[in-house]
C-alpha cells in the first residue's frame, strides 16, 4: 500500500474507531442503567427468567445468521461494486432464517419444560431478533466502508429508546412481560435509523437470487457453524444452571455475565474496525496483517489484564452498585468471568484472523473441542457446585480456546504475538491489584481512580505504551 493511500485510510480507521468508541461508551452507560433498573424492578428470580429468555433467543439467532454477516462484510470489502446485491440477498436470507429460529426456540423451550412465563418471554424476545438481524444486514455496508459512526448513531438511538421504554414500564408497573418487550422497542428504533442512513449509500431491498444465495450459504456455513458453536458455548452455562438451580442463581450468574458483555464493548470496537482490513491484508500483505494483529493483541492485553486483576478487589462493590441487594451470589462468578473475559478478547482476535484467512473449518474444529469440554464440565459440576463452578469452567474453556487459537494462527497465518506486551500488562495489573487490596472495603469512587492511576504509571514505567504498536491500528 502506498504512503499516499495509507494516509487517508489511516484517518478513516481512526475516525471509525473513535466514532464507535463514543457510541459504545454511551451504549455502556445506557446498558448499565438498564441492568440497574431491570434488576431492581424484577428481583433476582424474575431477572433470571428475563435473562434466560434473551440468552435462549440469542443462541437461536446465531443459527438464523449462519455466519452471513461476517461473510457479507468480507465480500463487500473485496468487491464493493456488488454491495447492493450482497446486502439484498443477505437481508432476505436472514429474515427467513429468523422466522425458523423463532419456531425452533419455542419448540426447544417446550421440550425442556420451562414454565409458561419463560416460554412466553422467549417468544416475545423473538421480535427483537428479527429486527436485529434485518438491522445488521445493513450495518454490513457501514462496517465494510469504515463508516461505523452511522451504526453507532443508530445503536445509541435504539438503546436510549429501549431504556426509556423500560423506565416507563417500571414507573407504570406493567410487569415482567412488558420488561421483555422493551427490547423490541429499542430494536425497532435502531432498524429505522440504520435504514435511513444506509439508503443514502446503497439501495436497500430484499433480493432472492438463487446463485447468490447458494454462494453465500456455502461460504458462510463453516463460519456460521463456528459462531453457533461459540454462542452455545457462551450461553450453555446459563441454560445448564437453569436446569439444576433456582432462578435466583440464574439471575445472579446472568448479572455477572451481563457485566462482562458490557465491558467487552471495547474489544468489539477494535475488531469491527480492523476485520475488513485484515481480510485485505492477509490476502495481499502478510507483514501488514502481522503488524495489525500485534497492535490489537497489545491493546487487548493492556485492557484485559487490569479488568481481571481489578475485579478481584471491586467485584462486591460493582455488584452492589449495579444491582443492589439480593445478588450477592454474583460476586465470585464476576471475579472469575472478568478473568475469562480478558482471555476471550485475545482468543476472539485469533478466531477473526482465521476467518479473514479463510480458515473457518480450523476455527470450527477448535470451537467444537472447547464446546464439548465446556458442556461436559458444566453438566458434571454445576448440579452440585452451582454458579461458581460454571464461572470456573468458563475460565478453563477460554484458556483452551486461547491456546488452540494461538497454534492455529501460527500455522495458517504465520503470526505469533510477542510476549512482551502481555507480561508488561500482567505485571502492571498485579501491582495495581496489590495497591488496591488493603482498601478493598472502600468505595468505587476511591478504588477505581486509584487503580487506573497505579496501572497507568506502572505500565508506563515498564515500557507498555508502545506508540508504534498503537499507531499500527490506524495504518
Amino acid at each position: 500500500m502506498s504512503g499516499a493511500a495509507a494516509g487517508p485510510l489511516a484517518r478513516r480507521v481512526a475516525q471509525n474507531t473513535l466514532a464507535q468508541g463514543v457510541g459504545k461508551g454511551l451504549v455502556l452507560l445506557i446498558g448499565a442503567g438498564s441492568v440497574a433498573l431491570a434488576t431492581r424492578y424484577l428481583g433476582p428470580s424474575d431477572y433470571g427468567k428475563f435473562a434466560l429468555a434473551l440468552a435462549f433467543m440469542q443462541m437461536f439467532g446465531v443459527l438464523a445468521d449462519i455466519g452471513l454477516l461476517t461473510i457479507a462484510v468480507r465480500e463487500i470489502s473485496k468487491m464493493p461494486e456488488r454491495t447492493e446485491e450482497i446486502v439484498g440477498n443477505t437481508l432476505t436470507l436472514r429474515l427467513l432464517l429468523s422466522l425458523g429460529a423463532i419456531v425452533l426456540s419455542a419448540l426447544a423451550a417446550l421440550a425442556i419444560g420451562y414454565p409458561r412465563d419463560v416460554r412466553l418471554a422467549i417468544l416475545i424476545a423473538g421480535v427483537p431478533l428479527v429486527l436485529g438481524l434485518a438491522n445488521t444486514s445493513m450495518v454490513a455496508v457501514f462496517q465494510a466502508r469504515l463508516m461505523m459512526s452511522r451504526a453507532a448513531v443508530a445503536d445509541v438511538a435504539g438503546r436510549a429508546a429501549g431504556f426509556a421504554a423500560l423506565i416507563a414500564v417500571a414507573a407504570l408497573d406493567l410487569g415482567f412481560y412488558a420488561v421483555v418487550g422493551t427490547a423490541a422497542v429499542g430494536a425497532a428504533i435502531t432498524l429505522c435509523v440504520t435504514w435511513a442512513l444506509a439508503r443514502r449509500l446503497v439501495r436497500i431491498r430484499p433480493l432472492a437470487t438463487r446463485a447468490v444465495w447458494r454462494t453465500l450459504i456455502l461460504t458462510s456455513l463453516p463460519v456460521g457453524a463456528t459462531l453457533a458453536v461459540n454462542e452455545i458455548y457462551f450461553r450453555a452455562d446459563t441454560f445448564i444452571i437453569s436446569l439444576y438451580r433456582d432462578y435466583d442463581q440464574v439471575g445472579a450468574y446472568s448479572l455477572a455475565f451481563r457485566i462482562i458483555e458490557l465491558l467487552g464493548i471495547f474489544p468489539a470496537i477494535v475488531m469491527t474496525s480492523i476485520f475488513p482490513l485484515l481480510s485485505r491484508y492477509i490476502a495481499d500483505n502478510r507483514a501488514l496483517a502481522g503488524r495489525t494483529l500485534d497492535a490489537a493483541a497489545a491493546v487487548f492485553a493492556a485492557v484485559g489484564a487490569p479488568l481481571a486483576a481489578g475485579g478481584l478487589v471491586v467485584a462486591p462493590q460493582l455488584i452492589s452498585l449495579v444491582a443492589g441487594d439480593g445478588f450477592e451470589q454474583a460476586e465470585t462468578p464476576l471475579r472469575l468471568l472478568l478473568f475469562a473475559g480478558g482471555l476471550a478478547a485475545l482468543s476472539g482476535l485469533f478466531g477473526y484472523a482465521l476467518i479473514a484467512a479463510g480458515r473457518q473449518r480450523s476455527a470450527l474444529t477448535l470451537s467444537l473441542v472447547v464446546l464439548f469440554s465446556n458442556l461436559a464440565l458444566n453438566f458434571a459440576l454445576v448440579p452440585s457446585l452451582g454458579v461458581d463452578a460454571a464461572a470456573a469452567v468458563a475460565v478453563g474453556s477460554e484458556a483452551l480456546m486461547l491456546g488452540g487459537g494461538l497454534l492455529l494462527v501460527r500455522r495458517h497465518v504465520g503470526w505469533l504475538p510477542g510476549p512482551a506486551p502481555l507480561w508488561r500488562s500482567v505485571l502492571a495489573a498485579t501491582g495495581m491489584a496489590a495497591a488496591m487490596w488493603p482498601l478493598d472495603d472502600g468505595s468505587l469512587a476511591l478504588l477505581l481512580p486509584l487503580g487506573v492511576a497505579v496501572y497507568a504509571v506502572l505500565l508506563y514505567l515498564l515500557g507498555g505504551f508502545d506508540r508504534r504498536a498503537w499507531e499500527a491500528l490506524r495504518a
